[in-house]
Formats: structure tokens, sequence, C-alpha cells
């Protein structure tokens, strides 16, 4: 692991110049805190430097702190024991619903898109007050002759999840070839986290995310067969979710879960395309209920997608 947190910027320009003739294998997180004063303190600072180092030291990644609230990890290979190392680091430091996960970029392809990330990260009033503070301490990097030579994208989409409807179009194929469905739960609840997990681990693969954005994120990532979506989120509202979903895959299939069971908000997110809705607290069954009707919509769909494709 190589990590960057003093002189970041400066360390970051020298690495994407080293990579751009070579970018095909990268990939990026890119994790942002919200705008809060304790980002500043030095109580902070060290809780954030201890977790990341105890949580990706044995990865081979390349991690840049942008103080105070921009950390972004360059690696390649496999995604998946990266996310877990941003799991573990967020559960370090305790930022449940304070920090946010971004969508990883394949750089071969979102070269530009990342570009325009870090364009980003360097213009972020937060940042450029940070490094105001130590030129006036001392402690920025004297390296006078230092200029970046990366040529800055004409467009860039920023840092927030779009679900692409092309994207996800192209990744159909996944579904089809599963040997078990996908199920991704979307519920920051711990409890009801480990209900739902026992109830359909025999039959059917599961992911979880705690987040909206982290749900878009996986969502595009990994194009769930089936969604339980809590309602109440800590950095929005599943109803928002299932709206965007909704629009970017046709194929979707979300069941809502809330402890607000009022008919009218049943009636809305049935409205927005929910095929059905779990009122808590609920039991087992209730799940494999839900299971169960998902499984028969997916048998008739395959049905008549094998009728279509014979004529």
């Amino acid at each position: 692991m190589y990590l960057a947190h003093e002189d970041a910027l400066i360390h970051l320009d020298h690495f994407l110049k080293k990579i751009s003739d070579k970018p095909d294998s990268w990939r990026l997180i890119s994790i942002e805190f919200q705008n809060n004063d304790i980002l500043e303190s030095r109580l902070f600072e060290n809780l954030c430097l201890k977790s990341l180092q105890s949580s990706f030291e044995q990865t081979e990644c390349h991690i840049f702190w942008v103080k105070p609230e921009f950390i972004l990890v360059f690696f390649q290979g496999r995604a998946l024991p990266i996310e877990k190392c941003v799991e573990e680091f967020f559960h370090h430091t305790e930022f449940k619903g304070f920090g946010r996960f971004f969508d990883i970029l394949d750089l071969s392809i979102h070269w530009d898109t990342m570009l325009g990330v870090v364009d980003r990260i360097r213009k972020n009033k937060n940042v450029q007050q940070h490094l105001k503070t130590q030129e006036k301490t001392g402690d920025l990097s004297q390296d006078k002759n230092h200029q970046t030579t990366i040529d800055k994208p004409q467009n860039s989409s920023g840092l927030m999840i779009e679900l692409s409807r092309d994207k996800l179009t192209q990744m159909s194929s996944v579904r089809a070839h599963r040997s078990r469905p996908l199920v991704l739960l979307v519920e920051d609840d711990a409890f009801t986290q480990q209900l739902v997990k026992l109830a359909i681990k025999d039959e059917f693969e599961i992911i979880s995310a705690e987040t909206a954005l982290q749900a878009l994120a996986y969502y595009q990532r990994h194009l769930p067969d089936m969604v339980f979506l809590d309602i109440q989120l800590p950095d929005g509202n599943g109803i928002n979710l299932l709206q965007k979903i909704s629009a970017a895959d046709a194929n979707n299939y979300i069941v809502m879960l809330s402890s607000h069971t009022q008919k009218e908000k049943i009636i809305e997110c049935q409205g927005f395309g929910a095929k059905g809705f779990i009122g808590k607290p609920f039991t087992r069954q209730r799940l494999v209920d839900a299971l169960q009707k998902f499984k028969s919509a997916r048998n008739k769909s395959n049905v008549l997608e094998g009728i279509h494709g014979t004529r």
C-alpha cells in the first residue's frame, strides 16, 4: 500500500502522469466526507490516518488523501477485496451515513471522468482553504517547480452517481448466466440485515448497502436480480432511489421495506414500480413469500422470452 496524506495533490499529479500511458488496468474508488467541522480536527485526522493504514495495509493500492474530505484509492485487479477494505475503513471511523461511497471508475474507459473528479477536488473551497492554512504554517511542500501536465477533460460527470441505462443494458446478460439470483439489500439497520440474510442465504447470493449512494454504485456494478429497499436511509429517501432505478432498468424487481405502512405510502411505491411492500417489523415468512413471488415472476418472464425467441 502507498499512502500520500501530505502534499497529496502533488503526489497525485506525479502518479497520474506515470500511469497515463497505460491506464487500462487501473480503477478508482473515490470517497468524500460531507462537510463538517470535525473534518478539521486533529482527532479526526489521526483516526482517519490510522484507519486507512490498518484497513488497506495488505492491499496493492495507491491512496491519496486530499485533506480534509477527499480520499482517492487507485488499484488494479478485482474490485471486491478493495470494496471490503472501504467498508472496514468506514466501520473503523464510525462514520456510518456520514461518509459517501462513489462508483468505481475503470480508467481504461473513464480516464476523462477521473480527471474531472480530480479537477473538482482541486477547486473545492475546503481543499483550497486547507492548502492556504498549510502555507501559513509552513507545512506545504516547497517544490516550486512542480506543475501539473495532465490534460483536463472537456466534459466531466463529476462525483455524483447516475445510473446508466446503456451500461445496464450491456450487463443484462450477466443476469441470465447467474447460477443463483443476486439480491441487493439496501438497509442500514444491522438486525434487519441479519434477518434478511438468514432468510435467503440458501437460495440467493446477497450483497448489502447501507446508504442510497452505495446502493446506486452496487446496482450499476452488479445489476442485481432483486432488491429489498428500505424507505428511510441515512443519506436519502428510498422512494427516490426506487424512481432512479425504475427509470434506468425496466427489468428491475424491487420490494420496499418500511415501518410506515400507510396505504398512501404503499400506493406511492407501487406507482413508481415497486413489486412489493413489506412492513416492519416483519417475519421470515413475509420474506419467503416475497422471494417466491419473485421466482414465479422470473420463471414466467423466461417462458415468455422462450416463446418469442422461437418465432
